[in-house]
């Protein structure tokens, strides 16, 4: 399932894609009379709301299939919506640096031998088409493609063979980075400027996507592309990353973690490549999508 956060004249609110249509999850949950739901995603995420989406989603599959008429206030098109980010403020988001071998490689930079963690700020978060604005004075703004995993249930000291059980889906994460601050080692402010952590466009549920170890990723900027990767050049696996962030950091529903860039990021490409007013950076993941954002200076 593709699962999306909305609006359309009053929301956000949750809803499932199917195709070009987005069924409203609250709405349509009442109307096949499954389990109450709230309106927004995370609310449904906290209150352990996955497998109800898992049976809601068959549910309004098999009416499509039958062609059964739906009440309008079930769905809309997806040209009268505007999609989100799928969670507007993540409790938490993890990321990790250096987790792709050809990324490692374009800097000489020895592979770690524990997974390089660091934090992202929730307030830095927007959704797919939203604008990635340049804060005043900064020339060196960086693209950093990502697939992100979104934790579905509490998780404590997990283990790799199990660490997937907490999973409810995959989306994408752009993770801009400020280099010249980044350099100056202020990760904090570098990389959790508002609006440099875009998301989306939608969650592909865990049971569809499976263990995503092979998925090709791509970053372009202005239909250029700058990145192409696969996440086979992970170093470490998401199983492996949530089992070693939850030795010390319980995750929660809602929780994000990127799982790292791989090369081609622009401050390494020569001559350097950073991101300016005007430009339009893509991130694609195979089995997910594209999250499309336009870049603009701060007013």
């Amino acid at each position: 399932m593709r699962v999306v956060t909305y609006t359309r004249g009053a929301g956000p609110r949750a809803g499932l894609v199917m195709e070009d249509t987005v069924y409203d999850i609250q709405t349509s949950a009442s109307f096949f009379r499954t389990a109450d739901l709230p309106a927004g995603l995370g609310a449904i995420l906290e209150a352990g709301g996955g497998p109800a989406l898992r049976e809601l989603g068959a549910k309004i599959e098999s009416a499509r299939r039958s062609g059964a008429d739906l009440p309008l206030t079930c769905w809309a098109g997806m040209g009268e919506v505007r999609l989100v980010a799928p969670l507007a403020r993540p409790p938490k988001i993890i990321c990790l640096g250096l987790n792709y071998r050809d990324h490692a490689e374009e800097q000489g930079a020895k592979l770690p031998e524990v997974p390089m963690i660091f934090a992202k700020l929730p307030s830095a978060v927007v959704g797919p088409g939203q604008p990635i604005v340049i804060p005043k004075g900064s020339t060196h703004v960086d693209y950093e493609a990502e697939l992100a995993v979104v934790i579905g249930r509490r998780v404590r000291r997990a283990v790799p063979k199990k660490a997937l059980e907490a999973v409810f889906g995959y989306t994408i994460l752009n993770d801009i980075t400020e280099r010249e601050i980044q350099k100056e080692r202020f990760w904090l402010r570098a990389k959790g400027s508002d609006t440099f952590a875009p998301m989306g466009p939608w969650i592909v549920t865990a049971d569809e996507l499976g263990e995503p170890l092979d998925l090709k990723i791509t970053a372009s900027v202005n239909s250029r592309i700058v990145q192409s990767s696969s996440t086979r050049n992970l170093v470490f696996t998401p199983a492996e990353i949530i089992a070693y962030v939850t030795e010390y950091i319980s995750l929660e529903p809602g929780d994000v973690i990127s799982t790292g860039t791989p090369g081609g990021v622009g401050v390494f490409r020569t001559p350097p490549v950073f991101l300016k007013a005007g430009d339009t950076v893509e991130v694609a993941v195979e089995g997910i999508g594209t999250l499309s954002n336009p870049v603009v200076d701060e007013a």
